[in-house]
């Protein structure tokens, strides 16, 4: 009886012990995958930058190519326009594509810096 009694406090003891030890051991998951940043927002952007010195009419009055919408944002940062270099890149293809210098006024080369 007694042998009984020291194999069934061992059983428990070794039982007790293994709960313990998942208690501790965190859930095994998937590692996380690295989320994407968001989108930038160029309108966003265009108000927060732009539009705190020009407003967004001055802004749509002006109509130029890539080049010169690069340049001139560049120009601006210079001149103290807070954006990192994704957030120019963004406001950059925004103006150029809602903004584009005419067709038929694209063939000059000049930069068209307002």
């Amino acid at each position: 009886m007694r042998g009984r009694l020291i194999a069934a406090a061992g059983v428990a003891a070794a039982l007790a012990a293994s709960v313990a030890l998942a208690a501790q051991s965190p859930p095994s998951q998937a590692p996380a995958q690295p989320q994407a940043p968001p989108p930038l927002d160029p309108v966003a952007i265009l108000k927060d930058a732009c539009a705190m010195c020009h407003g967004v009419d001055f802004i749509a009055e002006h109509r130029k190519d890539r080049d010169d919408w690069d340049f001139t944002v560049r120009r601006m940062i210079d001149k103290g326009a807070d954006l990192n270099p994704d957030e120019a890149a963004a406001l950059i293809d925004y103006l150029a594509k809602t903004y584009p210098k005419p067709a038929a006024a694209s063939a000059g080369g000049a930069h068209g810096v307002q």
